[in-house]
């Protein structure tokens, strides 16, 4: 895997929830690819060690941007204001886009990948419904930047909810009407979400594992998954990060 050193071109942080935008002119990114991010610099020896798997958020032709939360040393490290950057090409499968109308449905910072698929569908003239949720945890600068992001969302509050999944989903009424869910949270979410639509509507998944090689190579990114009737493992780096919900074997 080639990283590539970028420019930085704006570094913003809500809390522990962080925005990252660098030149990019490469390989044009899909809804739900990721790409592979670590220091330009190396501290503490070969501190970090791995390069983090994130999300592509948004595209202009020249600017890809990043959101995500500081979650360890590695991400602790990106955020760092005077930090260089090293980004993989867009790797992984994404999302299929179908004809609408759809609905789109976000769990915390896990909307991320959401941003680059609304403007593709908006751009094919698909309709969609959008859901996030904005968790008791975040800070409200980003609530209010997520809002501001995503001005015809349906944003969810659940502070102090005991299930924040079904509170979300609660929002979408009627799957039927839908031609497909698409979605992007915490494994609690997308679990939900698998439950609630199947046998209903075909939802997509996107899912987020933990990586080190993110070319197939060293399999630690393995997710379960059905293969004709027989439960087995693929990798999330090469066969995902994006899933038919009916195929995870969760």
């Amino acid at each position: 895997m080639k990283l590539h050193a970028v420019e930085v071109l704006y570094r913003e942080r809500f809390g522990d929830h962080v925005l990252i935008r660098y030149r990019w002119t490469g390989t044009i990114p899909e809804p739900g690819q990721f790409v592979m991010a670590r220091t330009a610099t190396s501290r503490r020896g070969f501190e970090p060690f791995l390069s983090r798997p994130l999300f592509a958020h948004d595209y202009d032709g020249e600017t890809l941007s990043l959101l995500f939360e500081i979650r360890g040393r590695g991400t602790a490290l990106l955020a760092s204001e005077e930090a260089g950057l090293l980004v993989s090409a867009p790797l992984g499968r994404g999302f299929l886009l179908d004809s609408g109308p759809v609905a789109l449905v976000g769990g915390g910072v896990w909307v991320s990948p959401l941003k680059l698929l609304a403007k593709r569908l908006v751009r094919s003239g698909t309709t969609r419904d959008v859901y996030l949720e904005i968790p008791g945890t975040a800070p409200k600068a980003y609530a209010a930047w997520i809002s501001e992001n995503f001005p015809d969302a349906t944003l969810v509050p659940t502070d102090g909810c005991k299930d924040p999944s079904q509170i979300v989903l609660s929002r979408l009424g009627d799957l039927t009407r839908y031609a497909t869910v698409y979605a992007s949270g915490p494994a609690e979410m997308l679990a939900a979400v698998k439950q609630v639509t199947a046998g209903t509507v075909p939802a997509q998944l996107a899912t987020r594992e933990r990586m080190a090689c993110a070319n197939g190579s060293c399999y630690g990114c393995a997710i379960p998954v059905w293969w004709r009737g027989e439960r087995t493992y693929v990798r999330a780096c090469v066969e995902g990060p994006v899933f038919p919900a009916e195929v995870l074997a969760w």
